[in-house]
């Protein structure tokens, strides 16, 4: 075998060699046996590499499967939030709704009562109602300070032929102080407010602002409140109104 090496190295590089002549030069036995080797690794790389192949193929698949599953997950979740979400739009708009009903009816309820109140007082009680002029109301809210509270004070008219109204406010607060009775005229506990704010000139309605630090033993129960009344430098007359002092919630 030797001995035959060097031929077939010679002949390889000077002149061209076709299988039958490779046949001859090195054995049938060692071609065949170089052929199935050669065939054979390349079987066996080739199912080495399928099988490797098919391992990430799979890996894959699983990852796909896994995330699937998750999307399909986070969408039933998503969709149950939005089906809750839907519902509850509907029950908000559903309420929505029945505030407005109630608030629009609670407005024709408050317009109907303040007809009612103005008829009753022009015909029933016209000592409320001087020549067209009415106080209409006293509205009491609790301040920051301690016994402090902001006041308003409405004022109308309801002639038809409206000229303008002028005149002067007194207010007096009636309540009770360690055990007595006790009242106090409004213009000297205003805070920080001239005793002038408690006049109106109008010719519609006015509404006065204020107010008043109260002393700390005193509970007011009623608060009365006389109005004089000019039109043209000439008085008109005068009214007196009394309410119950009561603290309203509106802010």
């Amino acid at each position: 075998m030797l001995g035959s090496a060097v031929p077939v190295h010679f002949v390889i590089e000077n002149m061209p060699l076709n299988f039958s002549d490779f046949k001859q030069q090195i054995g049938a036995f060692q071609l065949y046996l170089v052929l199935i080797v050669i065939f054979s690794l390349t079987l066996y790389g080739g199912f080495h590499w399928g099988n490797s192949h098919y391992r990430q193929q799979q890996a894959l698949v699983a990852i796909h499967v896994t995330s699937i599953g998750n999307l399909k997950s986070e969408n039933a979740t998503l969709t149950k939030n939005l089906n809750v979400l839907g519902v509850e739009l509907e029950v908000a708009k559903l309420a929505q709704q029945q505030n407005f009903l109630q608030t629009s009816q609670g407005i024709e309820r408050e317009n109907a009562l303040r007809t009612q109140l103005a008829f009753y007082q022009q015909v029933m009680a016209p000592e409320l109602n001087e020549q067209g002029f009415l106080i209409q109301d006293f509205i009491v809210q609790t301040a920051l300070s301690d016994n402090s509270y902001r006041f308003e004070l409405a004022l109308m008219q309801q002639n038809k032929s409206k000229n303008t109204l002028k005149g002067n406010i007194e207010v007096t607060l009636i309540g009770s102080e360690n055990g007595q009775a006790k009242q106090y005229s409004m213009a000297e506990l205003l805070s920080g407010e001239a005793a002038t704010s408690l006049t109106f000139a109008f010719k519609y309605f006015q509404v006065l602002k204020g107010e008043i630090q109260l002393p700390e033993s005193f509970t007011p129960e009623k608060v009365s409140v006389r109005a004089e009344i000019f039109q043209f430098k000439r008085k008109k007359g005068q009214l007196t109104s009394v309410f119950d002092w009561s603290i309203s919630d509106t802010q």
